[in-house]
C-alpha cells in the first residue's frame, strides 16, 4: 500500500489546521488541511512531499506490540538557509526536528504539524532519516 500525505489550501474565513486520515484500496496516508495564510503554495508541495518521504518509513506497531513512547517534535523557522534548502528533516530515535524556510509555514501551522505528529507517535515504528527538501525553483 502506497503512502501519501497531501496539503490542501483553503481560502475564505480562517480557520485551525486539522488532519483527515484516508484510505483506498491501494492508498493510504493523511491530508492536511490549512488556510492560504498559514501556509505557502510552495509551503504546500514542499511539505507534502517531506511528509510523504518520512510517512513511507513509518509502520504502525502490531496490534500485539506495545505503544511506543511519545516523542518530541520540534519545527525550527529560519529566514536564511542553504541556497535551494526548503526544508531539513532530522528524524531520529528519540525525536525529529524539522528546520524551515520561514517564508512556507507559519509558526502556528508548524506547531499542528508537530503536534499531530508527536501525538501518533507512539503508534508507529520509525526507522530514522534525514531529509532535504530543495525548492523546485532552484
Amino acid at each position: 500500500m502506497e503512502l501519501t500525505i497531501t496539503i490542501v489550501r483553503h481560502r475564505g474565513a480562517h480557520f485551525e489546521p486539522y488532519i483527515e486520515d484516508v484510505a483506498t484500496a491501494g492508498e493510504a496516508g493523511c491530508v492536511f488541511h490549512m488556510h492560504e495564510d498559514d501556509i505557502s503554495a510552495e509551503g504546500a508541495v514542499l511539505f507534502a512531499d517531506a511528509l510523504t518521504q518520512q510517512a513511507r518509513r513509518w509502520r504502525l506497531r502490531p496490534p500485539d506490540m506495545p505503544r511506543g513512547p511519545r516523542i518530541p517534535i520540534t519545527m525550527e523557522l529560519r529566514a536564511h538557509m542553504e541556497e535551494g534548502v526548503a526544508i531539513v528533516v532530522d528524524d531520529r530515535a528519540d525525536a525529529i526536528h524539522y528546520v524551515v524556510r520561514e517564508d512556507l509555514i507559519t509558526q502556528h501551522a508548524g506547531e499542528v504539524i508537530t503536534g499531530s505528529q508527536s501525538e501518533r507517535s507512539p503508534h508507529w515504528m520509525r526507522l530514522p532519516a534525514r531529509y532535504v527538501v530543495r525548492s523546485k525553483a532552484s
